[in-house]
């Protein structure tokens, strides 16, 4: 059971009487998995707050989505959970530590290889307005953002992802047997096992890593690693090795944090969740923004804009239009 596992639970737990229906739908689908569920339950015990113990056995035994939830009535600080979650770590520590002591007197014995799961290629969408979540055979947690779509297909060397459109978060179960590729049109990104984001748009792949190593190829090749950005556009790869990144994406809270991004950026990830459409006058494309907007009311995001920069927002039929006043 490793840090970040525990780290995961230990924030599963600390959010437990905050979750909506999205963050209740992508705790189902992480506990699927074994380990996770085991992480959890370790967490969880370290709190001992029965009513986190009840909220685990709903998750883990029930299958419907709409089963209430019993969570604890008083929150517990995020403070109580690093020094918690410390606790843990140091009794794994010694644990990891006595294990490997004790192996050293005896000869492992050889364990019979398991059958690789493969699977027929499989289509994941994710609607206008909409995010999903997926579990794939081989543990992998594929989050998909609002208007997305790919096509996974397992086989028995490798692990092969075709990115049609939008924007996807990948946990990459850890196989060095099969890597896991990922086909944009413009580039090609392999990887063993980590956490990174992708997003293809019309014109260019933006590659950033949270996790471990990436291979990116297109005309040339680069490796990144945590904290770089990739951006692919006519074949050319640019890295941006300066990133200051949170946990997850923001898009996966739900959010935009921008600090001095292009309008038309912010821009594409709004028309993601508006049934509307989005127009931005030309002259305004550049300008530089910075905020925190709300993915789930796109509408109300672009006139936070507006009303911030003194523009304007012209509604016609079904386009919103962001102009100069």
């Amino acid at each position: 059971m490793n840090e970040q596992r525990l780290e995961q639970a230990a924030d599963w737990v600390d959010r437990i009487n905050d979750l909506n229906d999205h963050d209740r739908e992508e705790l189902l689908l992480w506990l699927k998995c074994t380990e996770n569920k085991n992480a959890f339950k370790k967490i969880a015990n370290i709190f001992g707050d029965p009513a986190v113990k009840q909220a685990l056995h709903i998750y883990t035994e029930q299958n419907s989505l709409s089963t209430p939830i019993i969570t604890p009535n008083a929150k517990r600080s995020r403070t109580f959970s690093m020094l918690a979650l410390a606790a843990s770590f140091s009794a794994i520590a010694f644990a990891v530590y006595w294990l490997a002591i004790s192996q050293q007197a005896f000869t492992p014995t050889p364990i019979a290889k398991t059958a690789v799961k493969t699977s027929l290629p499989q289509l994941l969408k994710a609607h206008l307005g909409k995010r999903v979540s997926q579990l794939l055979d081989d543990g992998s947690y594929l989050h998909l953002n609002a208007d997305s779509e790919l096509t996974a297909h397992l086989l028995p060397h490798s692990r092969q992802i075709e990115l049609k459109k939008g924007q996807v978060f990948f946990d990459v179960a850890k196989d060095k047997t099969r890597p896991f590729i990922i086909n944009t049109g413009q580039a090609s990104i392999k990887v063993l096992g980590t956490s990174f984001d992708v997003e293809r748009n019309k014109d260019e792949v933006v590659v950033t890593v949270y996790e471990g190593k990436v291979e990116v190829s297109a005309l040339d090749k680069v490796i990144l690693t945590p904290s770089q950005q990739a951006v692919i556009k006519n074949g050319h790869i640019t890295v941006d090795y300066s990133q200051q990144l949170a946990q997850l994406p923001a898009w996966r809270m739900g959010w935009i944090d921008a600090e001095k991004e292009p309008l038309i950026s912010v821009i594409k990830q709004l028309q993601r969740y508006s049934p509307m459409v989005i127009k931005v006058d030309n002259t305004l494309n550049n300008t530089l923004i910075s905020g925190r907007f709300n993915l789930e009311t796109p509408q109300q995001s672009l006139m936070l804009i507006a009303s911030t920069y003194n523009w304007k927002v012209d509604k016609k039929n079904n386009i919103l239009h962001l102009t100069l006043p």
